[in-house]
């Protein structure tokens, strides 16, 4: 995406975390100019999706032991899943592309 195009001096002086969370503070800070446009995509498809007792019900859940164990838990399962598929990703990637150049 280009966040080190220009950069060759800078990026010397600085350290490995300072490379990582710059961009993603830059984009923090672009973001909040189009902040409101995301909210209101949401907010309007959130909307259509869902009745407003559809959505208490998803609140209390989440409020509830068991939704937060849910939103605690749900991060690190997809963060050990995605980590633990990797190679077998890779593999069925591989297939695909092979039968795919077979036709």
């Amino acid at each position: 995406m280009g966040w080190t195009q220009g950069a060759e001096n800078t990026r010397q002086n600085k350290t490995l975390i300072e490379q990582w969370t710059g961009p993603i503070d830059a984009l923090k800070a672009a973001y909040e100019k189009y902040r409101p446009q995301y909210q209101e995509a949401y907010e309007d498809h959130i909307n259509w999706e869902f009745t407003e007792e559809e959505l208490r019900g998803i609140v209390n859940f989440l409020e509830s032991p068991l939704g937060k164990h849910y939103l605690d838990g749900s991060w690190r399962m997809e963060a050990y899943t995605g980590t633990n598929i990797e190679e077998t990703e890779q593999v069925l990637v591989t297939k695909a592309v092979e039968q795919y150049r077979a036709r």
